[in-house]
């Protein structure tokens, strides 16, 4: 009888309780504790595919299409110019910060906010 109660009281734990998930509200994306928002600055880390690419940061354009972002672009920096929604997936655009000769164009980075921060792929 014990067991029964107890095991009744764990699933109900485990139906009722909820998993970390990003957040978004009035344009500001919560996640593991930190904030994101439009004109904040954050650091790349390292891709997380097994050749370095970031599996969770794509560069490109509408015109253009996506692509995973190379390794080559690990610890620069970008300033977040969007934070939307699409389904259940919150995403962050950022235009990167070429030290050099801006050689990009109209490139931005699409960020998946969960995957990128899991993934260690931003900081």
């Amino acid at each position: 009888m014990k067991r029964i109660v107890l095991c009744t009281i764990l699933l109900t734990f485990c139906f009722f309780s909820k998993a970390q998930r990003a957040t978004l509200e009035n344009d500001v994306a919560s996640y593991e504790g930190k904030t994101y928002a439009k004109k904040d600055t954050i650091t790349l880390g390292y891709g997380s595919k097994s050749d370095k690419d970031f599996a969770f940061i794509q560069i490109g354009s509408a015109m253009g299409g996506l692509t995973d972002l190379l390794k080559g672009w690990a610890k620069h920096e970008a300033v977040i110019d969007k934070v939307y929604k699409t389904g259940k997936t919150i995403y962050l655009r950022a235009k990167l910060i070429d030290k050099g000769v801006n050689a990009l164009g109209g490139n931005k980075l699409f960020i998946d906010l969960e995957g990128a921060v899991d993934n260690k792929e931003i900081k």
